[in-house]
């Protein structure tokens, strides 16, 4: 499935291992094309059935760009390289090793996933290092057609992010650095993924998505958000801080993974409420989103076996998620 959002500019639902409305990526047509976020490696194939929907058989993207090497997100180039001989690979300069040699990234998201849920999304390809363009602190790209892109740092989420901003629509993809925001669910989901996450960069980058007053946000997680859109921003900046203080005083005082979660009744509650919209993207990824929080602010603490139900659980609604359709 894919949506134009505005003239030349598409959403393209990847369908993450086979779940709608989960992972999207955002083509941009001018003279030239760029794929932004390519989505998980099962992925590939959907991407380009969709590609050729859009633009017929043969159709080749000239520039392939994760905002990030995290796998939902740069996942599915190596399918889509090789289907595209000529398209270079824009990437943040701090994540370019990683798509070189994946196999750090692929450790990283089996430990926090389980084995299970990667054998549903894929391994990535290692990919060829000409085909690489590292990308420092600002980039910019002229696709022609009126269609300029600014590509720029966005750490906090996780080091090697950036952010991209389509100057003529003053449309921003965001990447991770704004959250998760599914339909039904009424407020931002922070991303906060061991081990990268900085709560000081993240939200440094927000402020900065602020002062630029966008007119929308493009957002992997899933699609655009038009309306409100500082106030979107702003609720993401005071879900964050609210996350990290309620983790820090847990862990300061002794407190163990259970105990954080169980004083996050809030999120599971409107986790529940919006699981009844739509289930299973809602419920995992605000599951997941816990996890993630909950495994970066105790560091490297051991895990009791007392704890392991409520991990089990993250890992188990991820898992589901890639099941269900």
């Amino acid at each position: 499935m894919h949506i134009e959002i505005s003239d030349g500019v598409f959403l393209i639902d990847t369908l993450a291992a086979g779940t709608p409305d989960l992972v999207a990526s955002y083509l941009i047509k001018g003279e030239k094309s760029a794929l932004v976020d390519p989505g998980y490696p099962s992925s590939a194939n959907s991407i380009l059935s969709e590609l050729q929907a859009l633009s017929g058989k043969g159709f080749q993207v000239d520039f392939l760009m994760p905002t990030h090497v995290h796998l939902d997100h740069a996942g599915g180039i190596g399918g889509l390289e090789e289907a595209m001989p000529n398209a270079r690979v824009l990437v943040n300069q701090h994540g370019l090793k990683h798509l070189i040699d994946p196999s750090k990234l692929v450790a990283t998201a089996a430990g926090l996933f389980g084995e299970k849920a990667m054998t549903v999304y894929g391994t990535p390809r290692p990919l060829h290092a000409e085909r690489l363009e590292p990308v420092g602190e600002l980039y910019e790209l002229d696709l022609g057609a009126e269609k300029k892109l600014r590509i720029f740092y966005t750490p906090g989420h996780a080091w090697h992010h950036m952010s991209v901003f389509l100057e003529k629509e003053r449309l921003l993809i965001t990447g991770d650095a704004a959250g998760l925001y599914y339909s039904g669910f009424n407020f931002p989901i922070p991303a906060t993924p061991p081990p990268g996450f900085d709560e000081e960069q993240y939200v440094k980058s927000l402020t900065k998505f602020m002062n630029m007053d966008p007119a929308g946000l493009l957002l992997p997680h899933f699609g655009l958000v038009r309306e409100n859109v500082r106030a979107f921003l702003e609720t993401n900046v005071g879900t964050i801080r609210r996350w990290t203080s309620m983790a820090a005083e847990t862990v300061k005082t002794g407190g163990v993974l259970w105990t954080v979660s169980s004083n996050s009744s809030w999120l599971m509650s409107r986790i529940a409420a919006g699981e009844r919209q739509k289930r299973f993207p809602i419920t995992s990824s605000g599951a997941s989103s816990l996890a993630q929080w909950v495994a970066t602010h105790t560091r490297k603490r051991e895990r009791p076996s007392s704890e392991r139900p409520f991990w089990d659980f993250c890992q188990d609604l991820v898992f589901a998620n890639s099941l269900s359709t």
